[in-house]
């Protein structure tokens, strides 16, 4: 019989090749030797594919087989198995592990290799070394194959490694793509962990499972109840200090000259991920090629992510994935859009939504990405991988195969925009703060202003007053007719939530405002802003600022004309990233309109650095103790402000920042006003506490009348539903006590930064708690 095993992987690793990971493999080193003790740990090892997890097991099992196991004890014996080169059968799977156990336990006991699979002799050879019972199961193996048998073929293949071993060694067990046991045929999802289950739970026998989906092989560990036996370790790229070692080492053996200098960038600009270096030092090496700056090193790069090794890599992974053309063509443009373009995604349905897709079809893309590690899903949130390499060729894939562009164009525009996104320069972090900043005190003043629309309109404005002097440019703004009406800002402030506990999307500024003095519904609108950190805006740039807010509008069920989009440019902009904006209805804005926008309300470009946050607490703090107000509003126009600015003295007890500040003046205006417009109140009464702590504000708003309103979403949405809706995503914490006698609206904003809890809505002792809004 012809040899033949999973030995590709041990015979093409090179352990000169593995470089960092020093933490993680002393950690499975130590729990790998306490098996001769009768100590046996479970690890499950997870990430991206590509990363390492292979090299890491391999590195361990070279580890282990020099070692001993001390004084009188076992040695460790390495078992090393990858199930991504099994057949599906189960019958197939036994005999392919019974054929890699004994091949390698003899090398382990110091046996030559065998020049065929001879299971019989094998035995034999293995009795010589002490290790008996070969020969039995090797029989009901047999009898197993003869019956077709092929799960109980399966069990008894796994289990001769337990009962195998003694005195002379003890098996460790390292199971590589162990997320493939479940595509077994005719078995049910989750057998192989139901036959290793009475072994891990023992704790005799050290374990470590590696996979790229983490998800499906957790799933399957709860199922067995073994998740909490398990330590989860995630692999992720190698540290710099690893990498550029790793760089060296590869330049040496393949002689290629790259200057020292550029190594940190160049491993940066891989992720980390040692099987990109060995392709592109590998490209360079082939090429002949020779690496005297960034620029070159970049042009050799967006080669071999567009026609050379790194593309064939990837080109090969989606065919293998996706063999219908059509859905590969569909998963390649949805991935293109979350990786490439950065489209801020997290749910299933979400997903769906944006692969235009059947559910049915989302789904089966959506579980072959997670199968091979390009996301991972906990229930129904979803988290996709971070690799540069993969946006690149996603990017390629969508020019060349949508667009039709050529090669040759793909691979300039990946080293343009690499370039243009260049390490920025000392004091450039604290300029966009600064920026920001400004544009945050500017927003803040607008209160219905009229200005010229020019100052929002970059293409017009360079149109009109391009090369003209300042002086000129302010002299013919002054008689521009075309204006806009600001609105009235009730709260601006940095980044953006999405959900309670969620991401945050990276807005530099989002701000609430209303279009009169009338703080309805009909009147919202929602700016988010952006400043340009690049020099020369992209459109790159502009496309993921309008990607961000198209999913702001989803989540806040936003008309077109309530959000408004505004981008400032720091230096110049690509005629393409223009063009993109008026497009999208996205405003741009050069530092000299802003320099305008400024003076028109009388400010100038701030000097000082944005003001640093205070610690909380600091009035409450000094006595431990809670501060307590109490106010009583009449229910007529306006009452909402004197509870505003009640709210801004409290807060300032706190030495709260003004964002802060902001936030929860807004929150008891939109309480206050959801109460005068729904309570119904016969007292015509509103009560208001404030409660101050060293690490939270409290605020209640009390009414008494018909208590909270019950009804569809549509029809709270028609009586000024965005209320609630506000408040949820202005303070950290949301309870509604409802009943017969009224309703409390409490809110709490905590001061010491930890994470905010989910709202509740809780029924009171006189009616039930509608899920409606207000």
């Amino acid at each position: 019989m012809r040899l033949f095993g999973t030995m590709g992987a041990e015979t093409s690793f090179r352990e000169e090749d593995f470089f960092g990971r020093e933490e993680e493999l002393s950690a499975l080193t130590r729990a790998a030797l306490e098996g001769s003790r009768g100590i046996g740990s479970s690890f499950m090892i997870y990430g991206p594919p590509n990363i390492g997890k292979t090299s890491l097991l391999l590195k361990l099992a070279k580890v282990l087989t020099t070692s001993d196991g001390g004084e009188g004890l076992p040695r460790p014996f390495p078992l090393y198995f990858s199930f991504s080169q099994i057949l599906s059968h189960p019958l197939a799977l036994s005999q392919h592990f019974l054929q890699e156990f004994l091949l390698q336990l003899l090398r382990f006991l110091g046996d030559a290799r065998p020049s065929a699979f001879d299971p019989a002799a094998m035995c034999d050879r293995l009795a010589s070394f002490g290790v008996t019972g070969c020969h039995e199961v090797l029989a009901a193996h047999e009898r197993c194959t003869a019956e077709g048998d092929g799960l109980s073929a399966l069990v008894n293949a796994l289990s001769f490694p337990f009962s195998a071993s003694g005195d002379l060694f003890y098996p460790v067990f390292l199971f590589d793509d162990f997320q493939y046991t479940g595509k077994l045929q005719g078995v049910p999802d989750g057998a192989m962990l139901s036959i290793l289950r009475p072994y891990i739970k023992s704790g005799h026998f050290p374990m470590f499972l590696s996979g790229s989906s983490p998800g499906r092989v957790t799933a399957a560990l709860k199922r067995e109840g073994l998740f909490g036996t398990f330590h989860m370790i995630e692999i992720g790229g190698l540290s710099t200090d690893s990498s550029v070692r790793l760089w060296g080492h590869l330049c040496e053996r393949r002689r290629v000259d790259i200057p020292a200098s550029l190594l940190p960038r160049a491993s940066e600009r891989l992720g980390g991920i040692p099987t990109y270096m060995r392709m592109l030092v590998e490209e360079i090496f082939f090429r002949s090629a020779k690496v005297p700056d960034m620029v070159t090193l970049e042009n050799l790069y967006a080669v071999s992510v567009t026609e050379g090794k790194l593309n064939r890599y990837w080109r090969e992974f989606f065919e293998n994935t996706f063999p219908d053309r059509a859905r590969r063509g569909r998963a390649i443009r949805f991935l293109k859009r979350v990786l490439c373009d950065r489209f801020p995604l997290d749910t299933v349905e979400g997903a769906i939504s944006l692969m235009g897709a059947s559910e049915e079809e989302g789904d089966a893309i959506l579980s072959a990405l997670e199968f091979k590690g390009l996301l991972k899903a906990d229930l129904d949130q979803l988290t996709f991988v971070g690799d540069p390499v993969l946006a690149d060729f996603l990017y390629w894939a969508f020019e060349r195969g949508v667009l039709g562009k050529g090669t040759s164009q793909v691979a300039a525009a990946i080293v343009q925009a690499r370039l243009s996104h260049t390490e920025p320069v000392p004091g450039q972090g604290r300029d966009h703060a600064r920026r920001v900043a400004i544009v945050k005190e500017l927003m803040r003043k607008w209160d219905l202003r009229e200005v010229p629309l020019l100052l929002l309109d970059f293409a017009k404005f360079r149109e009109k007053f391009g090369g003209k002097g300042l002086l000129e440019v302010v002299i013919g703004m002054e008689g521009e007719a075309v204006r806009v009406r600001l609105p009235k800002v009730s709260s601006v402030s940095t980044g953006y939530r999405a959900s309670r506990g969620g991401p945050r999307f990276d807005f530099d500024l989002v701000a609430y405002g209303f279009l009169d003095r009338d703080f309805s519904e009909e009147n919202l609108v929602i700016w988010a802003v952006d400043a340009a950190v690049e020099k020369n805006l992209g459109a790159r740039a502009v496309e993921h600022f309008e990607n961000r807010c198209r999913l702001l509008a989803l989540e806040k069920g936003l008309p077109q004309d309530r959000l408004r989009k505004w981008m400032l440019i720091n230096e110049t902009a690509d005629p393409a990233a223009v063009d993109l904006a008026s497009k999208y209805g996205i405003h741009l804005s050069h530092p000299t309109q802003l320099r305008l926008f400024l003076n028109l309300f009388g400010l100038e470009e701030l000097e000082r650095e944005p003001e640093p946050a205070r610690s909380p607490g600091v009035e409450a703090s000094r006595t431990g103790k809670t501060l307590e107000y109490e106010l009583v509003l009449p229910i007529k126009a306006d009452s909402e402000v004197v509870a505003a600015r009640v709210a801004e003295e409290v807060a300032a007890f706190a030495a709260v920042d003004a964002d802060t500040v902001d936030r929860i003046k807004m929150a008891i205006i939109e309480a206050c006003i959801n109460a005068f417009e729904h309570s119904a109140s016969e007292s015509g009464k509103v009560r208001l506490r404030y409660l101050l702590s060293p690490d939270k504000i409290e605020l209640f708003v009390q009414d008494d009348g018909k208590g909270f309103r019950s009804g569809t979403p549509e029809e709270s949405r028609k009586n000024r539903g965005w209320g609630l809706k506000l408040i949820r995503e202005l303070v950290d914490d949301v309870e509604i006590i409802t009943g017969p006698d009224g309703t409390v609206v409490h809110m709490v904003t905590n001061l010491g930064g930890e994470p905010a809890k989910p709202e509740t809505a809780r029924q009171g002792e006189g009616g039930p708690a509608s899920s409606g809004e207000r």
